[in-house]
């Protein structure tokens, strides 16, 4: 009997999911280790640093939600990643889990490649790869965060006031997830892949906990990618031609994680690169 109900129950799961979405089970969880749940926790790894990043957990209110750093063995390689629960239903984003180099305004240290922040202006490219399981019921995005700020200084201490522009590429969204910030702008095709352009020029931070607004650029891929390789750069280039943000500022660094609006799941980060 009790194995009918976890097989009904599993089934479920997989009817809810989208792409390579599947469904939550305890034969998953187990083959699994918490590395820690603490917020904002934060490991350094050859990829980058893994961070526990919470920032809209206060919406939550009195679910007793939960969301960790995780890692598992792999074929003698230990792979890292994230797990969360969430409630199954919401109408905000809680939480954006991830792996990032260089040095955040919110969170500058600890830092992973001493090369940011890189001036925009004097870099020919700025490529990215990586490949992403994910595991999940609830609604989601896989999205890239470039904060762009006004300057080069290699701060060990939080300065969001240097804040210009949030700039986000997502290749991966569920079904039911929010659209990107602000209102569609257009769509463009930079080598191979298609996207639409939101935009917003006076964004800030929904939570509440902060004042100060920025520009705020999305690309959403018009077809779903866990895996990509592409260069940044003619991106930024775009918005820079479209004059929807100013040449002469900052990447301060480079995110990847999943924008988490409801439901349980995990993530594992199979490559990521920065180069």
């Amino acid at each position: 009997m009790k194995k009918n109900i976890v097989l009904l129950l599993t089934l479920i799961l997989i009817s809810s999911c989208r792409d390579s979405s599947t469904a939550i089970n305890e034969e998953i969880k187990l083959v699994s280790t918490t590395l820690g749940c603490e917020d904002y926790l934060s490991i350094t790894h050859d990829l980058g640093v893994f961070c526990n990043n919470v920032w809209n957990k206060d919406a939550a209110k009195d679910y007793d939600w939960k969301q960790c750093l995780e890692k598992k063995m792999i074929n003698d390689t230990i792979r890292y990643g994230w797990s969360w629960q969430w409630p199954s239903k919401s109408n905000v984003i809680y939480a954006y889990p991830q792996i990032k180099i260089g040095r955040s305004p919110w969170a500058p240290t600890p830092f992973f490649n001493d090369r940011f922040p890189l001036k925009i202006n004097s870099i020919p490219e700025l490529n990215l790869s990586y490949d992403i399981e994910t595991v999940t019921n609830g609604q989601h995005n896989l999205a890239t965060t470039m904060w762009i700020v006004n300057s080069p200084l290699k701060i060990e201490e939080p300065d969001p006031s240097s804040i210009v522009a949030e700039f986000m590429i997502w290749t991966y969204a569920t079904q039911k997830h929010f659209d990107p910030a602000g209102k569609k702008y257009g769509e463009v095709k930079i080598d191979d892949m298609e996207w639409e352009v939101w935009t917003d020029q006076n964004w800030g931070d929904p939570s509440g906990l902060n004042s100060n607004k920025w520009i705020n650029i999305s690309f959403r891929s018009k077809t779903d990618h866990l895996k990509v390789a592409l260069n940044v750069k003619k991106l930024i280039e775009y918005a820079i031609n479209e004059n929807i943000l100013p040449s002469d500022l900052y990447i301060a660094d480079l995110e990847l994680g999943n924008e988490i609006m409801s439901g349980s799941g995990y993530t594992w980060v199979r490559s990521f690169k920065v180069w």
